[in-house]
């Protein structure tokens, strides 16, 4: 008889229920009271191959009921077979179809943020490099000759600061309009900005082609003013404050979202939050800096800081999502629809599979945070891919070669985390990042806790979230 093992999973409680998220399939059961689940799971056989008849001597019931807690469990892939591997990686060939290019329209920038992942330490002067218009064309036949059968494409304008570069994006917007009717297909655009260029005309344009705004901007005037400078040393918040309340005034159909940044102290992550949401952002997500400088860098204190008001923030975000209102913290957000959708990932994201980056030159990177790093790049726009390197990577880079990372239950989400990050804390674009493993766990867990109470109490809460990030909504609750 076949022997089976049970799959990797993590238990959890939330509202005195009992849960299991199992990491191959990215399902979450609830385990009723009267069930023989949690025995199972609870078995010394756990992590060993064993036979049904072992299974049979650890449950009560009759063995009509023995056998269909066996065929349950064998359908829900809570018990799979002995040689399944738990982390079976998918082939993406070289040419697989891309849907997102980031353009770095320049790498000039009217600030001197102090902690800017952009500043490579070496004394590098990049500030009068900027993307010519014949390279931005070029980048935007690329994505089309390379999106396949794919309808939506995503342009999105990065720096730098891009809006120093306002003919360009606009002749680009053109240029890529005109390919999308030619094509058949839609295009999108979006763009991440400090705000200090925000006038008028520019935010007339920026409504007029719909186009998806981040905005760099770490909360109230005084956090923000920090390390957000101009290179005179002079604070930058004023400065952006008329513009931004501009931009999320009416007129926008894409709601604008704050990206803060945090370095060498947490502060008061809830205030921050309330006072970019007071200002109109429909959302803002928080990141602890990735700077090469260890001086920004949040320390295990810090970070440990940083995870208990994460988890305040979520509690809060449910207790509002329970009165049908929206807490804009975009890192549960993403966490929850991740959880719904049930999304298992063999990579950390989509850089180097559907996204790439395009330097000023047209030299192809794996994402944004890696243009200019040479172990990150693949071809440029011109000749295309390299496609041994290219090939290279996405075989090396699954979460099936992360040894670190078999048998942890969180794999299928983190995937090992960001490869820019792993490449400054452990030197490998490739290694998972283990300077974080235990908080990412930490923080999933919080995740999974606030999904399994709004999935038990406000389901179309979860649809409408999943909505929000353009997916269409589940049939019915996964728990």
């Amino acid at each position: 008889m076949e022997q089976v093992k049970i799959a990797d999973h993590k238990r959890f409680t939330a509202q005195g229920k009992d849960f299991v998220f199992l990491t191959r399939t990215g399902t979450i059961f609830e385990i009723e009271p009267e069930s023989s689940v949690g025995s199972v799971l609870d078995h010394g056989t756990a992590g060993q191959a064993f036979r049904q008849s072992d299974l049979f001597t650890i449950v009560e019931g009759t063995d009509r009921e023995k056998q269909a807690l066996w065929n349950d469990l064998l359908a829900s892939h809570v018990l799979i077979s002995e040689g399944t591997s738990t982390k079976e990686q998918p082939e993406y060939p070289v040419d697989m179809p891309i849907n997102t290019l980031v353009l770095h329209v320049t790498e000039a920038c009217n600030l001197m943020c102090r902690y800017c992942y952009h500043d490579d330490g070496n004394g590098t002067d990049r500030v009068s490099t900027s993307m010519d218009q014949d390279v931005a064309r070029q980048a935007v036949d690329f994505l089309f000759d390379n999106s396949g059968n794919l309808e939506a494409l995503v342009l999105v304008f990065f720096g730098g600061e891009p809006l120093l570069k306002p003919k360009l994006i606009s002749d680009t917007i053109a240029y890529a309009d005109r390919k999308a009717v030619d094509s058949g297909k839609k295009i999108s655009y979006a763009m991440t900005t400090n705000g200090t260029v925000l006038t008028d005309k520019v935010i007339a344009f920026i409504r007029e082609h719909r186009i998806g705004m981040t905005v760099s901007i770490d909360g109230t005037r005084a956090v923000h003013d920090r390390f957000r400078i101009f290179p005179d040393g002079s604070p930058s918040y004023d400065v952006i404050l008329p513009g931004v309340k501009k931009l999320l005034g009416t007129g926008m159909t894409k709601p604008v979202v704050a990206r803060v940044t945090l370095a060498k102290a947490v502060g008061d992550i809830h205030q921050s939050l309330n006072h970019l949401l007071d200002l109109g952002f429909a959302e803002a997500g928080f990141s602890p800096v990735t700077s090469g400088e260890n001086g920004f860098v949040l320390d295990k204190v810090q970070m440990n800081v940083l995870l208990d008001q994460f988890q305040t923030l979520s509690d809060l975000f449910v207790d509002m999502a329970l009165e049908n209102r929206f807490l804009g913290f975009t890192n549960l957000v993403d966490l929850l629809v991740n959880l719904h959708e049930g999304e298992v990932r063999h990579y950390p994201c989509g850089a180097g599979l559907g996204m790439f980056s395009v330097d000023p030159q047209g030299g192809l990177f794996l994402c944004q945070r890696l243009t200019h790093d040479q172990a990150a790049h693949m071809g440029d726009v011109f000749n295309g891919f390299n496609r041994t390197k290219l090939a290279a990577f996405r075989k090396d880079a699954g979460l099936s070669n992360k040894k670190p990372c078999d048998g942890c239950w969180a794999a299928s989400i983190c995937a090992g985390g960001c490869y820019h990050e792993a490449g400054i804390r452990q030197g490998s674009l490739l290694s998972p990042n283990l300077h974080y493993c235990q908080w990412i766990k930490s923080w999933i867990e919080t995740g999974l806790n606030a999904y399994a109470r709004l999935s038990g109490q406000a389901p179309e809460f979860l649809d409408n979230l999943s909505l929000l990030r353009g997916h269409e909504p589940l049939p019915e609750s996964i728990i």
